[in-house]
């Protein structure tokens, strides 16, 4: 439901098992099915195209790949997913990055010192290992393990020889690195979710970029034992971890280290050093491993940089490296490639965050996996080292926080007398029934701050003091990261230390904040919402780009003077908060715009409890009268927070005072925020998709689950509520709203606010009324001008085409005009299908038979815009007529039906 999770980013982490066929430049598509194979000769760092068809598995193969996924030692096996039957198969296309890889480290098979290679097989037999099904489903080769320790130098033996007592293990130092770019204002973290080996199988697992660190010492150097070098966080035996950092980003994705230097910065405080020992790998069944990981955390500076497009920057789109002489022909038939190349499929996906406090360590591992207090390695085992005092930029980011209110030593006091008690009382979460018990919002001072909002007079600091008449505001002292410190029984369990309170609390007062600024935006909120403000919270107004009172002063002038901030005060508007107030005679009237008190205390009281479910120790269980609800069955408890505080709001509105005492109207629109509309904005405002795909789960929802009660204001309030929980996603409430400002691309936000009229409009129309409504608006306020409103049988292609090709509309526009007749024809009938029962684009848009023949399936076609936004050295007449075949070969696997006219 979350908005900031739907925005154009790729395929996302949802990975299916699957196999593929590889298919090189987007011309050489060949029906679904087809092996069509094409080999690749572009040189280290050249993009080139890929096509690949990628068939689903049947459900059998999904519990094992998920668990696979889990874990190193998956990582290090293959999980292969081979078959020879497949229920569902789409065609893909990429661009793709070429890789030097590991160079001449890659050797093919039948080259390695065949004498050497028998030695080594003897050595693992005498030492128990059975190997004979190494090379098979998903374990690797004896071969692999040979050129990984001899040829790679990734790995040593140990053990196995005279006075090992005959245990053999492998040990393997990785460098792990999490690379992490804001897309549409979110975090995303970058992940190979399918991987071409060099064996001819193909694994399908969720892996950051990782490489083995090179042992240094000589071949013939024999470790009987785990040493406490070995175990060391700076090993003497391998390279550097951080020279191995700058490697992995040139061998896995062909990042020179010079583009390093200027597009990545390195996050000092994502660093950590694991240890995993004795872990069965799934690569080498048998052979125990011990893994010692640096995993290191690289920031993206400007996802918007041109410089940063070849990794699917900034729309996060999906791409493909192909390392070292990886070829496409040898890959699928029974001829290997040289051990060390492969192709991986690299994805966007929203990032996660793990405490460190749950980070895997010796002593957290696996039972068997730290060294036993009695072995004689125990002592090598490192030593976790003292947390590092706050850098610089941690500094500031805690001056940007807002302090706790003095309200919090009475409040934290009942919390933990709340926690303390063991009766259940108030299922299904007892504790937010103790914390709430007896509480009610101060609506005298709900409605006092709302009715102050737009005066000058009234300040920051003022209207932050009065946000304490909401008491769900306090349940954020609930912190759940302190959970992980604290046993379960303990009565401070949950309970957030001073210095860990703030994430969800800071975030929810930049929330509140940004309602402040918007409100005010023709007083001082322009300069408080991009600036934020100084040390007397009074507004700050930059004088210049060399301003050092704020961070990133260029980007926020270029916010503040190019926000559409007209469009701001128009969904305000739309949604009921403000309204325009008519005064005068016949002779003389004027117009004021003021607060709607009544939705104005909606909002403030919706945004005091819309996050109170991310507390995991106050989350519901699903009770027998409920059960099941959105998936969960009884006694779950809803992990999802926006279902848990909609499930509390329809059954258990009592436990949340500043919902409880809403007016019916009110609680309806405030419970649609909290609904999964199964909306992705960035469908429509690219035209990416018909109006059966994006809008049909909307009006379902509308009709549905809330029985045709919400009306336009409704849906705007939904917008408004997304735009300010945005806004004051980062922690720092005090620096303006920096997501917005800093750190999401403006054009975006301007194309998304100007959107929200034509969406709001669902709730009474028809989805090809928006539709083509919209797409009328963005052909008439083009720049440069477009003309008038394209008619005829091509109305409804252009006007999809300009708002798919974005920048290149115009270029894109004119080659429209310059292909054959039989190219136009089909994106004319295709692009005007809605996907919509009884539903068509008016007349004077569409060709008569797109009117007159409702039929489907109506097409989806994925990236379709950033094809036309990327174009590369191709003509836009040639990305057309590929766009062209790519419907008409769609329309020859699903052929037109009227039974289908919704799909």
């Amino acid at each position: 439901g979350s908005m900031g999770n739907s925005q154009g980013t790729g395929s996302g982490c949802g990975c299916h098992p699957a196999t593929a066929t590889l298919v090189q430049d987007l011309e050489d598509v060949t029906p679904v099915g087809h092996e069509k194979l094409v080999d690749v000769s572009a040189q280290p760092g050249v993009v080139t195209n890929l096509v690949y068809v990628e068939r689903a598995l049947g459900p059998q193969t999904t519990a094992s790949s998920a668990s696979a996924a889990a874990s190193t030692a998956a990582a290090d096996g293959l999980s292969s997913r081979q078959s020879e039957k497949s229920s569902k198969t789409k065609t893909k296309a990429i661009s793709m990055l070429q890789t030097a890889g590991l160079g001449v480290l890659a050797m093919p098979p039948e080259k390695l010192d065949k004498a050497r290679l028998a030695t080594f097989r003897e050595s693992l037999h005498l030492a128990g290992i059975d190997t004979s099904q190494w090379g098979y489903g998903g374990a690797k080769s004896v071969e692999h393990l040979f050129w990984e320790t001899y040829q790679q130098r990734g790995c040593i033996i140990v053990g196995g020889g005279k006075g090992s007592g005959g245990v053999m293990k492998r040990i393997t130092r990785l460098v792990k690195i999490k690379l992490v770019a804001e897309i549409f204002g979110v975090d995303h973290a970058l992940f190979s979710r399918m991987q071409f080996l060099h064996d001819g199988r193909t694994a399908e697992r969720k892996q950051v970029p990782l490489r083995k660190l090179s042992w240094t010492t000589s071949e013939d150097t024999e470790f009987k034992e785990c040493t406490e070098e070995i175990y060391a966080e700076e090993c003497p035996h391998t390279e550097n971890w951080k020279i191995g950092c700058k490697k992995t980003l040139e061998e896995r994705l062909g990042l020179s280290q010079a583009w390093q230097a200027q597009h990545l910065v390195w996050d000092s405080e994502g660093y950590r050093y694991t240890i995993e020992d004795d872990v069965k790998s799934d690569g080498y069944p048998g052979l125990n491993t011990l893994y010692c990981i640096h995993e290191v955390t690289f920031r993206v500076r400007d996802p918007e940089h041109s410089g940063v497009q070849i990794i699917g920057l900034p729309e996060g789109q999906e791409f493909a490296t192909a390392e070292g002489d990886f070829n496409f022909n040898c890959q699928q038939d029974d001829r290997w490639l040289a051990i060390g190349t492969q192709l991986n499929i690299w994805t966007w996906a929203r990032a996660t965050t793990q405490s460190h406090a749950m980070a895997r360590t010796p002593s957290s591992a696996k039972a068997s996996s730290a060294p036993s207090p009695a072995s004689p390695t125990a002592a090598a085992a490192p030593v976790a080292a003292a947390a590092a005092a706050p850098n610089k930029a941690e500094e500031m980011r805690l001056i940007r926080r807002v302090p706790l209110p003095a309200s919090s030593a009475q409040a934290l006091t009942r919390m933990q007398a709340a926690l303390a008690e063991t009766n259940k009382k108030g299922s299904p979460s007892g504790l937010l029934w103790r914390c709430m018990e007896n509480m009610s919002t101060d609506w005298a001072k709900a409605k006092r701050m709302a009715n102050k909002m737009m005066d000058p007079k009234y300040t920051l600091s003022q209207f932050y003091a009065d946000l304490s008449a909401f008491p769900e505001l306090n349940l954020y002292l609930l912190d759940d990261k302190a959970s992980s410190s604290s046993s379960a029984g303990s009565p401070s369990a949950g309970m957030s230390s001073g210095r860990t309170l703030g994430d969800e609390f800071q975030r929810t007062i930049g929330a509140f904040f940004a309602i402040f600024w918007m409100m005010r935006l023709d007083l001082d909120g322009k300069d408080g919402f991009a600036n934020g403000v100084d040390e007397t919270w009074l507004p700050v107004a930059l004088t210049g780009k060399e301003d050092m009172r704020v961070t990133q002063p260029d980007k926020r002038i270029a916010f503040q003077r190019n926000a559409k901030w007209d469009f701001f005060q128009k969904l305000l508007m739309d949604a009921g908060l403000i309204e325009e107030k008519k005064s005068g005679t016949i002779f003389k009237s004027s117009s004021k715009i003021q607060v709607n008190e009544k939705r104005l205390v909606s909002l403030l009281a919706l945004t005091a409890v819309h996050d109170i479910m991310k507390m995991a120790v106050i989350l519901p269980e699903v009770q027998e009268e409920h059960a099941p609800y959105h998936g969960y069955g009884l006694g779950d408890t809803i992990g999802d927070h926006d279902h848990a505080l909609s499930y509390m709001m329809e059954h258990y509105p009592q436990v949340l005072p500043s919902f409880r005492d809403l007016e019916a109207s009110e609680k309806r629109s405030v419970q649609f925020t909290q609904c999964n509309l199964c909306f992705n904005h960035g469908w429509f405002v690219q035209a990416e998709a018909p109006p059966g795909a994006i809008f049909t789960k909307f009006r379902e929802a509308l009709i549905r689950d809330h029985k045709s009660q919400i009306g336009q204001q409704d849906v705007a309030l939904y917008f408004v509520h997304w735009l300010t929980n945005l806004a004051g996603a980062e922690p720092t409430p005090l620096a303006g709203c920096e997501k917005f400002v800093t750190k999401f691309p403006l054009p975006v936000l301007n194309s998304f606010l100007r959107s929200f009229e034509f969406v709001e409009k669902i709730a009474t129309q028809t989805e090809t009324e928006v539709m083509e409504e919209y797409l009328q608006m963005r052909w008439v306020e083009h720049t440069p001008s477009m003309g008038s409103v394209p008619l005829g049988d091509s109305g409804v292609a252009r006007m999809r085409l300009l708002c798919m090709a974005q920048m290149n509309g115009p270029s894109v526009i004119h080659a429209f005009n310059e292909l054959q007749d039989e190219d136009r024809d089909i994106l004319n009938l295709e692009m005007a299908r809605t996907g919509c029962v009884g539903q068509s684009f008016s007349s004077k848009f569409v060709p008569r038979e797109a009117q007159e023949r409702l039929e489907g399936p109506a097409f989806l076609v994925y990236y379709g815009p950033a094809f036309l936004q990327n174009l590369g050295n191709d003509a836009p007449a040639k990305r057309l007529s590929v766009l062209a075949e790519i419907y008409r070969s769609a329309r020859q696997l699903w052929p037109p039906s009227v039974a289908k006219a919704a799909v």
